[in-house]
């Protein structure tokens, strides 16, 4: 009796999540962060790319996550697919397991085919951080 009470409920807030992300989709709302990858980051100063190049869809947010270890970031460029180049301004230090504010993209929408980052990590006994990339449609 007790575990087809909670089969059911646990069904139940399945059938409500899904039919809360379907109306989304409908209202032409907007969907939550994605993935669009990752790099390990070296003790010295380091650049790096993460291509995106998703032909999907376009992002008008980006955001930064970091995981392992502090990273110090000395420069950040969003290049979109027309070759067009963003100078995002985040020149700071991002504690390991923070993130950046969303970052909006100019010009809306926009297909990301890649990011170029410029950053060192704290070297210390945590291990080796890494970056991730999230886009928002």
């Amino acid at each position: 009796m007790f575990k087809t009470s909670i089969i059911a409920t646990l069904a139940g807030v399945m059938a409500l999540t899904l039919a809360v992300d379907d109306a989304e989709a409908r209202r032409g709302g907007k969907r939550s962060w994605e993935l669009l990858g990752s790099q390990k980051v070296g003790f010295l100063i380091d650049k790096d790319v993460i291509q995106v190049g998703r032909k999907d869809g376009d992002f008008s947010k980006i955001k930064i996550v970091v995981k392992g270890n502090d990273v110090e970031f000395k420069d950040v460029d969003i290049v979109y697919g027309n070759g067009q180049k963003d100078d995002i301004q985040i020149r700071n230090r991002i504690k390991a397991g923070g993130e950046t504010r969303a970052v909006d993209l100019k010009g809306g929408d926009r297909f990301i085919k890649r990011v170029e980052f410029v950053y060192k990590s704290k070297p210390s006994f945590k291990g080796q951080a890494t970056v991730e990339l999230w886009g928002k449609d």
